[in-house]
């Protein structure tokens, strides 16, 4: 037996169990991952002149949505406006100023919509139905995004670990097989 073979081979072997098992938990890489969470479900409603919610969102959210809008009396595929807008800009927009929005469009049957927010705080989702004197069915479903950055084990290294292992299974095997040659014989 090759003694400087054989224990060669198990240190490689030992560093290569370091690796598999704790390697992962120690080395972690960080990964962007989007979060989605709902804040409008089915939300149906009827808007005679004017329906408002409010929410609370962060800054950064990426709010993506859909909305149908029907006529009440027909049923028919309709149209209303759609704002966003703040708390601040929404007091503005009650008292008949000039409110600068989020969002503002006028919405079909369904049609999606998306904007960023653009700073923490309560914004008022308004649908403005005040030009038209027929009532309108509205639904809508409305989720918001977070990219929200996450460490991950880096499972390059159980790669490392497996290769480690083959490697010193094959040295402490050679170290075994190997036969020393003495120099005084």
């Amino acid at each position: 037996m090759n003694t400087l073979n054989f224990f060669a081979g198990v240190a490689i072997i030992i560093v290569g169990m370091f690796l598999l098992l704790a390697g992962p938990q120690v080395v972690m890489i960080p990964s962007v991952q989007t979060r989605v969470s709902a804040l409008f479900v089915g939300e149906q409603f009827v808007v005679g002149d004017i329906w408002e919610r409010s929410v609370q969102l962060d800054e950064g959210l990426v709010v993506n949505g859909t909305v149908a809008v029907t006529s009440a009396l027909t049923g028919e595929p309709s149209e209303v406006s759609m704002l966003v807008m703040d708390d601040e800009n929404y007091q503005k927009w009650v008292a008949h100023g000039s409110p600068t929005y989020v969002f503002q469009r006028d919405m079909t049957d369904g049609e999606g919509f998306s904007f960023s927010v653009p700073r923490v705080g309560v914004y008022h989702f308004v649908f403005d139905n005040t030009n038209s004197p027929v009532k309108k069915k509205v639904s809508m479903t409305v989720d918001a995004q977070r990219q929200v950055v996450v460490s991950l084990p880096d499972e390059r290294l159980r790669y490392l670990a497996y290769a480690l292992l083959a490697v010193g299974v094959l040295v402490t095997a050679v170290g075994i097989l190997r036969k020393t040659q003495v120099p005084w014989a």
